[in-house]
This record gives structure tokens, C-alpha cells and sequence, in this order.
């Protein structure tokens, strides 16, 4: 979205950073695709919001791209009297599309009378397995030697197991009561052999190979032996702006061309905007019954214009150790 409202190098930079030739090739890559089509799934949701100052106007083209390709909504704000009210409103919308699993994307002191504009979006998924799980308490091997017992999930009904070089792979399907497709949505498990294969070497293969995923996903239930797969949960955040800037995006954050994003009331303005912070949270539950989780984007940008194999019969996972997850469409 923010690309979308960048003109020369300024959107060049972004298209790269995204991997994308021009805007059109983004808004019909993959990815963007699929997030256009998550609104009308059950499981799912994908929410926008722009907050801009009052005193700019957002550009005609901006706002039809930023209503048909992201559905998001608008508001002007004032961000010189009103900053801690706006910070309190983006986590408001934040916390509503991600049913309350993330909340506070937005520090105190993070929005301030310098801020211009601030982008958010919210992705949400919540899925039921396909079989519900029974559970059991199970020991798990810490790196380090350590082993505790842990709330597992564990079944004696046949799975999506298949066997490959050094690793084995199970698809646990999501239930999916309107798509022709049983399994539109599934969390696939790599679990390294013991010894053979690390964890580091595994993500490796499976970032840097393309269609590993596609490729590794067993199609095939086969008759379970030992099954445990541990419940887990977990949240992640950091600020990316460094990150980004480490990775080519430099004339954004350093008074980049946003004059296809805002400009001023009377049609004017140059639109020297930077971005100054972006925030990220996720957060995922597994348990038994399925899995809920969402992902979060807040981008706070500052204006100059104002003030500052055949398995055997029997196979066994047992997820014991350190695994890598994906979910999938």
C-alpha cells in the first residue's frame, strides 16, 4: 500500500524490496492475490486502515487503489492535538481484526505531532483441524540436553506422513466448510531426523528452494505408529526500518516521493514524506482443536510540510525435538 502511494526511485526501491518489476506485477503477484481473497473465507480476514493528517488530502489514484485492491478504511485525523488519541484508535482497529490477539502494535510516544500519515494492516486466521486431537503430556529435547515434559497433541487415526532424505513431513488439513477443496488451508511440520539433518540446514533448504513446500507436502494418510505433535504458542515483535534499510529501501525513510499518496488541501504539496517507524507483531496458538493466528504491519510516515519415499506400514512423528511449521494455501 505504501508503494502504491511512492512515485520514481522512491517506488523503485519498494518494487525491489518486494521483489516486483512494477506496481502492476505486485498487486498481481501471488501473495497479493490471495490476501484479496481472504475477506470471503470463513477462516480468515485481512483488514487496512490509513490515518492521515487533517490538513493533507489523499490523492484520488491512492484512494481508489487503497478502497478495490486492499479495502481499506480512511480516516483524517489530527495529529497535532490528537496524537495519543490516533496511537489509541490504530491499536483499537488492530486489536477489533485480529479478534484481540494482538493488541498495542503502538507504544506510548510512538505517534507525536510530526506524524503525517499511519498505515495499518491486520491479518487474522483461525482454523479447525479437520480431527480434533487427543492429548497427553510427552517429553520434548531442548537444544542443550535439557528435556521436559510438554502438553502434546496425539492420535491412533491414520495422517498425511511421508518420508524424504535426513527428514519426514506431516500435513495436518484445516476443516473447510465452503471451498470444494478439503484442504484449502493446512500446517505442514518438517521435523529433522535425530542427528542426521540440522534445523538451520532444513529452514535453509525450505526458504531458498522454490515449490519445497508444494513439493514436500505428503498427499498420502498412512497408518499412524507414534504420534506427537506438541502444542505451542508464541508472539514475535520488532521494528523493521533498520532491517529495511540494511536490505536497499533507503529514499523512503530519508524524504522519499510519496506525491502519489498525499498532497495538500488545495491540491498542492510535494508529498517529501519519510517513514520513520515500522512496527510488526505476530502471534500463533496450536493446539488441539486448531490453530488461531494473525500478523500485524503498522507504518507511522512523517511529513516535512509541518512540524518535524514409500513409508512403511506403520510411521511414526514424533515431533520430540525442534521442528519448522508452515501454514499454507
Amino acid at each position: 500500500m505504501v508503494t502504491a502511494g511512492a512515485w520514481g526511485d522512491t517506488r523503485r526501491e519498494l518494487l525491489r524490496f518486494l521483489g516486483s518489476a512494477s506496481l502492476h506485477e505486485l498487486h498481481h503477484a501471488p501473495a497479493n492475490e490471495l490476501v484479496g481473497r481472504l475477506n470471503g473465507l470463513p477462516q480468515t480476514s485481512f483488514a487496512c486502515d490509513v490515518s492521515v493528517d487533517r490538513r493533507l488530502a489523499l490523492r484520488r489514484e491512492f484512494m481508489a487503489t487503497r478502497a478495490s485492491r486492499y479495502g481499506a478504511t480512511a480516516e483524517a485525523v489530527d495529529f497535532v492535538s490528537g496524537a495519543e488519541q490516533v496511537r489509541l484508535r490504530v491499536n483499537a482497529f488492530v486489536a477489533d481484526a485480529t479478534k484481540q490477539l494482538i493488541r498495542d502494535i503502538l507504544p506510548p510516544g510512538s505517534i507525536d505531532s510530526s506524524t503525517t500519515v499511519v498505515l495499518a494492516n491486520a491479518l487474522y486466521f483461525k482454523g479447525a483441524w479437520s480431527y480434533p486431537f487427543d492429548v497427553l503430556t510427552a517429553p520434548f529435547h531442548v537444544p542443550g540436553g535439557t528435556t521436559v515434559g510438554v502438553p502434546a497433541m496425539t492420535t491412533g487415526r491414520s495422517q498425511y506422513i511421508a518420508l524424504y532424505p535426513g527428514f519426514r513431513a506431516l500435513k495436518l488439513p484445516y476443516k473447510n466448510d465452503v471451498l470444494r477443496q478439503a484442504d484449502a488451508f493446512y500446517m505442514l511440520i518438517l521435523l529433522p531426523d535425530s542427528g542426521t539433518l540440522s534445523l538451520a540446514d532444513l529452514y535453509d533448504k525450505a526458504v531458498s528452494t522454490p515449490e519445497f513446500i508444494r513439493k514436500h507436502t505428503p498427499v498420502e494418510e498412512v497408518p499412524v505408529g507414534q504420534f506427537m505433535v506438541p502444542k505451542f504458542k508464541f508472539r514475535f515483535e520488532f521494528e523493521a526500518s533498520s532491517d529495511m534499510q540494511k536490505l536497499g529501501v533507503t529514499r523512503a525513510f530519508k524524504g522519499g516521493d510519496f506525491s502519489g499518496m498525499v498532497g495538500g488541501k488545495d491540491g498542492h504539496g510535494h508529498g517529501r514524506l519519510s517513514i520513520s517507524r515500522v512496527y510488526h507483531k505476530a502471534a500463533i496458538e496450536v493446539d488441539e482443536q486448531g490453530t488461531v493466528a494473525a500478523a500485524v504491519t503498522v507504518i507511522r510516515m512523517d511529513g516535512s510540510a509541518f512540524e518535524k519415499k514409500e513409508p512403511p506400514h506403520l510411521v511414526d512423528f514424533v515431533a520430540d525435538r525442534p521442528f519448522l511449521f508452515a501454514m499454507v494455501e
